[in-house]
């Protein structure tokens, strides 16, 4: 049922713009059209622009598509020939019965002084439709081409969109896993020194696991700014919770949030990055977290001194992983720039909506 309303949904449409084209074509040449003139088109262009789309789609319906499938050109010979015999056939009759002046009228001439009215014969017009004929294949093969060619792209499209898909959720999962590893070990921490805050700091976690599963791997699904600010909050008084050090965190946020979205978990890696490999628990020299944001785009700034404690092997895997994402989100519309310096590491990202 689905597969026919598609046909007639194609049929008549391509007969609307087939019916278009004629008349558009031949109403410029007609021009300035007057009331014979009108008359004649709606024969030609109208009556028989409907006995041309007639084998068109013949050849788009069924004869081009079994050529496509095997290219057996003696098959097409065989198929195509009768069709265009016979639709010259078809409007030879009519215009013969029923339209004679109009179709086949070629002039006059006179004999024995006087006046006779000639017209085209059965074998001049079949010779003079010939090229028209050839010209409604030609169509018809050039139709099924383009069909096919946005089919494929589609497909291309699609297999793309699924490719980036996964490529983005292969790094979101790693990113999360990554998280995940970092906050146990930070409750772990707690737990063995006997802190009271474990407690606190596994109710923020929850929070924080419960937001990451939520997100769906959509490539194209974005998060409310202000869902993303709130757990970037719970990941920052998990790290207050482990350092103990409520102003060794600086978080700046604008008093207006715009309505914009953002993907989800793709700030957190710089925050993380900072605590990670940077000094936290000393109000003098504090994790800066800076965020800007208007209708026009949004500024992400991120600013840690450097520990001196020796990096461990799994701290580059965060940022690798958010720039690939940048790329595969926002291409060509963010700038991201980090600097490593001796003592501090600065990270600015630019997202424009």
């Amino acid at each position: 049922m689905h597969s026919t309303r598609k046909n007639i949904q194609e049929l008549l449409l391509l007969l609307l713009v087939w019916m278009l084209a004629v008349y558009g074509v031949n109403v410029v040449l007609a021009r300035p059209l007057t009331p014979e003139k009108l008359h004649h088109l709606n024969i030609k262009s109208g009556l028989f622009g409907l006995f041309n789309f007639l084998p068109f789609y013949i050849y788009i319906r069924w004869i081009v598509p079994a050529f496509l499938q095997k290219t057996n050109w003696i098959k097409l010979l065989l198929s195509v020939v009768p069709v265009v015999l016979g639709s010259i056939a078809l409007k030879y009759f009519i215009a013969d019965h029923f339209f004679r002046q109009e179709i086949l009228y070629a002039g006059y001439r006179y004999v024995n002084m006087q006046k006779v009215q000639l017209y085209i014969s059965a074998g001049n017009y079949f010779l003079s439709n010939l090229w028209s004929g050839a010209m409604i294949v030609l169509a018809a093969f050039s139709y099924r081409f383009f069909i096919l060619w946005l089919q494929e792209d589609k497909r291309r499209a699609i297999l793309q969109q699924q490719q980036l898909q996964a490529e983005s959720g292969f790094l979101k999962m790693q990113l999360n896993s990554h998280f995940l590893i970092n906050s146990l070990n930070s409750i772990y921490s707690l737990a063995l020194m006997n802190s009271p805050e474990v407690v606190s700091a596994h109710k923020t976690l929850t929070h924080l696991l419960a937001y990451m599963v939520e997100q769906p791997s959509d490539i194209a699904y974005r998060a409310a700014i202000a869902e993303e600010i709130r757990y970037l909050q719970d990941f920052v008084t998990l790290q207050r919770i482990r350092t103990g050090c409520n102003e060794g965190v600086i978080f700046s946020l604008p008093e207006q949030l715009p309505g914009k979205e953002i993907a989800p978990l793709l700030l957190v890696p710089f925050v993380e990055n900072a605590f990670k490999h940077g000094v936290s628990n000393r109000p003098e020299k504090p994790v800066t977290i800076t965020m800007m944001c208007n209708e026009q785009r949004l500024v992400f700034r991120v600013h840690n001194y450097i520990s001196g404690q020796q990096r461990d092997k799994t701290g580059g895997i965060g940022l690798d992983n958010v720039r690939k994402r940048l790329q595969l989100i926002y291409p060509g519309r963010h700038h991201l720039e980090i600097q490593d310096l001796k003592e501090e590491y600065f990270s600015n990202l630019t997202i424009n909506w």
